[in-house]
């Protein structure tokens, strides 16, 4: 990650999480130290502290995360939190223990090693990525179809407006209106809809996918035909009458349309392959280890009792 985009991401952070982070240091914002992000009781977050853990983040999704204010204050507030235990630990005289030492000498290296294998990759030669996403495409377009999609009309009736049992009457009064006399929804639409979007769209949601309508009114709107319209449905919202316009089937995309997706595919399968090939060449590597020493580890760690030969077992490698 180069400086001037880490500095533009903090400068975001910053700006977008500066109150919030104030009240929750407990600290006049104006009064801390410019080099200090935030501050709560002992524990201190400097912003290189906080550009270090951006660096962590992903980068296809990091800036996504830090102009998300509900991501950001989770980032921060682990931070603070990590900060105020080990200070805490620090001022105990916990951190001088052998064990903890060690651990947290594993800790930095597991931390240095990451961050070694993910420089390492990232200085690999980078390969065609368009080229590979054109011959993904070429092999395997048949399969890559859009989403079904329909176009649908609806009438609720809000339960926030109504008591449930007023809403459900309602609601099937006009279901049973609309039953006999199909061509006056529209009209219905305007004259008994309680969604505040329907002075500007007219009860009308066009070309939506499954994953765009809560599940209870997808569920029964997909299994409509054009035409038809539905018995009421309860959702959170209240009671809707749903009546399909059009269903819109499945196509072939195009390579323009999945474009992109294909060279973040192929950029990621690119690095995913150098990281194994990596690793791979590291771990095949002979490992030195005697077996006294293995042996002793094993006591140290879990007890003499642990490597005792139990009667029948045999002394096995």
């Amino acid at each position: 990650m180069n400086r001037f985009a880490l500095k533009s991401l903090l400068v975001i952070a910053l700006v977008m999480a500066s109150s919030s982070v104030a009240q929750a240091a407990g600290t006049d914002a104006t009064q801390m130290d410019p080099g200090v992000l935030a501050q709560r009781g002992k524990g201190i977050v400097t912003q290189d502290m906080f550009a270090a853990r951006a660096d962590k983040i992903p980068a296809d999704i990091r800036s996504a995360t830090l102009r998300d204010r509900t991501r950001l204050k989770t980032v921060l507030n682990t931070l603070l939190l990590n900060e105020q235990l080990a200070a805490a630990a620090r001022e105990a005289g916990f951190d001088k223990g052998k064990i903890v030492r060690d651990r947290m000498k594993l800790a930095a290296d597991a931390e240095l090693g990451n961050a070694w294998l993910q420089h390492y990759v990232e200085m690999q030669p980078p390969a065609d990525y368009e080229e590979l996403a054109r011959e993904y495409y070429e092999l395997h377009k048949d399969s890559m179809m859009s989403q079904p999609r329909i176009d649908v009309s609806h009438i609720l009736i809000s339960s926030k407006k109504h008591s449930e049992e007023e809403a459900k009457a309602l609601a099937d009064k006009v279901g049973t209106e609309l039953k006999a006399n199909p061509a006056a929804f529209d009209d219905y639409v305007v004259k008994y809809s309680e969604d505040p979007s329907a002075v500007s769209n007219k009860g009308q949601f066009k070309n939506v996918k499954k994953g765009d309508m809560v599940k209870a009114f997808e569920a029964v709107a997909y299994k409509l035909k054009p035409g038809d319209i539905s018995a009421p449905v309860k959702t959170e919202y209240g009671f809707h009458i749903i009546r399909l316009d059009k269903y819109i089937a499945p196509r072939q995309l195009t390579f323009d349309e999945v474009r992109q997706q294909l060279i973040e595919q192929e950029r990621k399968k690119h690095r995913d392959r150098i990281s194994r090939e990596y690793l791979s060449t590291l771990a095949s590597l002979e490992v030195n280890m005697t077996k006294e020493a293995l042996q002793s580890m094993v006591e140290r760690v879990f007890g003499k009792d642990y490597t005792a030969p139990q009667a029948g077992s045999g002394d096995s490698e």
